[in-house]
Parts: C-alpha cells; structure tokens; sequence
C-alpha cells in the first residue's frame, strides 16, 4: 500500500532504495489516521524529520506547527482535552523532549489523552557525548500511561509497526483494560539519512473493536447504599470530569431528582448546563442568567455565614469527579461530618482530607440509573431551602458583582451554546465557580489536573483549533506572561479565539491569603504580589495580533463582535488587587445579608 508521498525522489529523478526510517513514520500516522486522529502538532528540528514530513503528508491529518516545543505541548493537550481524541505531538531529540513534560504532567492527572513522539538519535550515539543527545527513555517518568521504545526501524519489524500504533492509541484514548486516558510517549530512534525515497507501507490490519463494560453496583451495595440514603438531606457534589460519557449528566440530574437532594457543581463538570436567562426563549424572569432551578448560585458565599452553613448541613455526600476549588465548601463538607462516598470510572477520587468513607470504581451512569428506582426522596423542605437561598444569592450577584467578578459572568454569558471557555487557574477559574451562573451550553475547560497557570493560551489555542467555534480564554496577567509564546504564529493559524487578559500588575490571588495580612508591603509585593510593569497588548501587537483594551462595561459589545467574526483577538481589562479584594468582600457580605433575612423569614 502506497501512502501519500512526501515528494522525495532519488538522485536524477528516480528512486533510489526505500527510506526504512521515513516508512515506519509514514506507518505509524497513517494507522493513526485510521483509528481517528485528526490533528498533529510538531515543532521544527532534524532528527524528527520522518515524523514531521509522515504527518504532514497525510491527507487526513492537519499539522500545526509551532517553533516552542512547551507552548506545542500545550497546545495538542488542548485538542485532546476539546475532542476527547489525542493528537500526535511531534519534537526533535534532546532538551526540546524535556520541554513537553509539564504538558504531560498536566494530561497525566486530567486525564488527557495525548500521543507523544519524540525523536531520538540511535543506539550508537548514546553515551558518547553526541550532540542533542540526552537520556530519553522514560523520560517522564510514571505520567505516561505507557513507555515504548521500538528502536531504529528494520524491515524485519516491519509487520508490527500498525499494531504498535494501535497499542499506543488504545492506551491513550482509555480503550487499554483498567487504564485512564493519558499521556503515551513513544521515543523513536532514526539512523541518517532522514530523508529518501518512501517505501510501500504494511497493509491495513483487521483491529477488533474493544467494547468497554458498564459496571456498577452488586446487589448488597446497592441495597446497602439505598438504605444510607433513602429519606434524609443530603448533597451531590460534581467537579470537573464528572461527566465523561454521553448520559452521564441526565443520569445524575436523575438520581438528585429522585433523592430530592441538591447538585453542588464546577462550572466544568457537564452538570450546570441550565438556560441563561437572556437567552433562553421562555425565561420571563426578571433577573439574572440564572433561571435553572438545578443550577446552586453563590454556593460559596452563602457557606461564608455560619448560620446557612448550618442549616445546610448534609447528612450524606456522593461526590463525583474533581474536587470543587473552593477550600470554604470543601472544609463544611468536612465539618459536616456526614459520610460521603466517591464515585468515578477509572477509580481516580481525590480525598487530599482523607474523609470519604467509600469509593466505587464504577460506571457513573450505571450507579445512578442502578439508586433511581429504589430511593426515597428527602423531604422537600431540604431542597426548597436550597433553591430559595440560591436565588437569594444569585439576585445579589446579578445586582452588585463588579471588577474581575463582572468580567468572568460576561465572558460566559457572551458565548453561544456550541462556544467553549478556557478559564485559568488562580482567581478567574474561581469566580467562575463561585459567582458564575449557568453555562447555557457553553463548554468550560481548564487545566485542573495539576492546577497549575503555565500553557493556559496554548491550550486555549488547541481547543479552539479541535473545535473550530468562538472560544474565549479568561486568564489573569501573571498567567497570560507565563505563556506568551502561545502567541507565536497565532495570526496565521486563524484560530477562532479571544483571550481576555484581566491585567491586575500582579498576582491577585495572594491578595487574598494570610500573606497579604501577615508582611509588610513592600516584602509582599517582592514575593507575591510580583508587579510586571508590561506592556500586555504591545506584546500581542509584536505578533500582528488585533487587540482591544476595553472598560467592564464595554466587554460585552467587544465579545458580541467577536463571536460574529471569531479570529485571533486579545482583549486587556484592567483591574486592581485592591479594588478586586474589596469587591469579593462586599459582595460575600451581600449575600450573607441577604440570606439571613431568608433564614429569618
């Protein structure tokens, strides 16, 4: 089988003998191709030359290429993390390797299918101080869901190479028995020359399609768990990745209807896709985007008075997915003292606390569809106290949110249903979480694996990319700096993306920690507080990048344009540390107000 040419002749004209190296490569994207990879990101080098022109040559396969190999790993994260599909991510030997490592850090602990391959030089110019040459083999260590190093390509290995791409696919997309998607590294080695005449590639292999089990509860666990949970208060916490399959969410949505129980959701768990008021056709209310009765508003804010957290005390806790970002829920969940059981598909049920008193390597769906017959709801007294503080406090947050709070609901409520938000870590994936309202469709990422604020832009570049529909970045200063190379070639690329950079000079979020209260000024603004002085949209601008600096207010109008004609936009809102602390404060104080004229009444 032929595979499309890279445009290689031999001397004069005619072939010379077949390229091994150049065929194997050619091999390998062509099976990924047909098991569904659709995108491919490399950055320039020599040694990966077979694997750069494979992939480029394949007709089902765009590349992207990026001079940056950090900013590139990022990137291809955030197509995995989009589409659910990896990408291959392709890099030359050496220390340009070692730069993708924070990327598959961040896929190993989110669960981010993603296939890297990485160039290396051959065995015999290991160990003796060739140049560009590191030690490559298990390079990042346990975050791989799978280490392989086949060595140059032989003919004699020739009718493995499919199923080596196979294997390596499975064990990325999750299809590999008992295994989370995530990170593969292949590390493969070419002999020189890396270019030359391709050869006929190994014909198309039967792959026997994997069908997973849907397993949930046996029957004593069942009954067990009905009994626990039939006729008292209790809460469904969802974080992030609750929902991985379809019918995850309408199979959760379910169990909370049938146990009367509140769902206490991440912006990025799947589960607060209720309607946007103003969008919504039927919505008649007169507030907020936040008409759906499902979606819990402010939950962190009400918990901030002791008297609501008081009263909202749950008697049990079924957790599913990520942990919440806020440390105020987490630490009632805890004072609480009610049991609280995990639940996830791969058995991955963060408990930093050590307080859940079961976990349940499960399907989702299953267990909920499995509890939905048999329970009894709680009175309704439980949720209708609920659903009155959550209005409460989404009044108030409707009438009064200002600064970096009123920016984060903007940016959601400007973008369609089929749109996606890449929200940072630190203060913007927070306000997100404890003042934004419904996503109305809206798909919400962020790197929450390691929670850390490197290749926020470059993985907001690959959603956007995968996706193809008005994608909107919400990243702080600090983080937008950490990653400016994710501008590089942004212009060309054509992505349907805006990036609102909420420029603070600084990191806001230690405004709000002990820190702030306990050093003096000038000893917190060296260490923490750390003011830039930077131009943010000069360096856009170096890029060729549009740009806007806009007002609170004016942000909406901006988005609108942008989501009628997507393509690369950086847009700068200015903030204060201090202006922003004191408008959580006052805003927190609100909504404690105002609910206890609830608790009152």
């Amino acid at each position: 089988m032929k595979s499309p040419s890279p445009g290689f002749r031999g001397p004069d004209g005619a072939d010379s003998g077949e390229n091994v190296g150049l065929t194997f490569a050619a091999t390998l994207a062509d099976q990924w191709a047909r098991l569904g990879v659709r995108h491919a990101v490399v950055s320039p080098g020599s040694r990966s030359t077979p694997l750069a022109l494979a992939v480029a040559s394949h007709p089902d396969l765009t590349t992207h290429v990026h001079h940056d190999e950090r900013s590139a790993s990022f990137l291809a994260l955030g197509i995995g993390l989009q589409s659910g599909v990896p990408a291959v991510l392709i890099c030359t030997s050496g220390t340009a390797a070692a730069e993708f490592h924070a990327a598959v850090i961040e896929a190993h602990h989110a669960n981010v299918p993603l296939l890297v391959a990485t160039a290396d030089r051959p065995p015999e110019l290991q160990g003796v101080g060739a140049p560009q040459t590191i030690e490559q083999t298990n390079l990042f260590g346990n975050a791989v869901r799978w280490f392989v190093e086949p060595g140059p390509a032989a003919e004699e290995s020739r009718g493995s190479w499919r199923y080596l791409a196979t294997d390596a696919f499975r064990a990325a997309t999750g299809l590999a028995v008992g295994r989370p998607p995530g990170p593969v590294h292949c590390n493969l080695a070419f002999r020189e020359p890396l270019v030359g005449p391709l050869g006929e590639l190994p014909p198309p292999i039967e792959i026997e399609p994997l069908t997973e089990a849907r397993w949930g509860l046996v029957d004593e666990e069942r009954a067990e768990l009905v009994r626990a949970v039939s006729g008292i208060d209790g809460v469904i916490v969802c974080g992030d990745r609750s929902v991985r399959e379809p019918g995850d969410a309408q199979a959760i949505a379910a169990l909370a209807e049938a146990l009367g129980w509140p769902m206490l959701s991440d912006p990025q768990s799947g589960l607060r896709h209720g309607d946007r008021g103003e969008n919504s056709e039927n919505d008649d209310s007169e507030n907020s985007d936040d008409s759906d009765d499902s979606v819990m508003i402010g939950v962190d804010a009400l918990l901030r008075s002791e008297s609501v957290a008081q009263r909202l005390a749950p008697r049990f806790v079924i957790r599913i997915g990520g942990l919440l970002t806020s440390k105020v829920m987490n630490q009632w969940l805890i004072a609480s003292g009610a049991p609280q059981v995990g639940l996830d598909r791969w058995g991955i049920i963060p408990d930093p606390e050590r307080v859940l008193t079961r976990r349940f390597t499960c399907d989702v769906a299953e267990f909920c569809r499995q509890l939905v017959p048999h329970v009894r709801s709680a009175d309704p007294a439980w949720l209708a106290g609920w659903r009155a503080l959550s209005s409460t406090a989404a009044a108030q947050i409707a009438g009064q949110a200002t600064g970096e709070i009123a920016v984060a609901r903007t940016v959601l409520d400007s973008l369609p249903a089929t749109g996606n938000l890449v929200v940072s870590s630190s203060m913007p994936v927070r306000d997100l979480e404890w003042f934004g309202g419904a996503t109305g469709g809206t798909a919400v990422y962020s790197n929450r694996g390691a929670n850390g604020i490197d290749g926020v832009s470059s993985t907001a570049v690959g959603v956007a990319l995968a996706s193809g529909e008005p994608t909107v970045c919400l990243i702080g200063d600090v983080a937008f700096l950490h990653d400016t190379n994710a501008l590089l070639g942004l212009r060309a690329r054509n992505a349907p993306l805006c990036i609102v950079v909420i420029d603070n000079d600084g990191g806001g979020i230690f405004s709000f920690l002990s820190q702030a209260d306990a050093l003096d000024h000038d000893r917190f603004e060296q260490l923490f507080g750390t003011p830039h002085g930077v131009h943010l949209l000069g360096l856009a601008g170096a890029h060729r990048i549009e740009t806007a600096d806009v007002k609170e207010h004016e942000l909406a109008e901006t988005l609108a344009e942008f989501v009628a004609r997507p393509r690369p936009l950086v847009v700068r809102v200015a903030s204060t540390r201090e202006s922003n602390v004191a408008a959580h404060r006052r805003l927190n104080a609100a909504i404690a107000e105002a609910a206890g004229r609830v608790l009152d009444a």
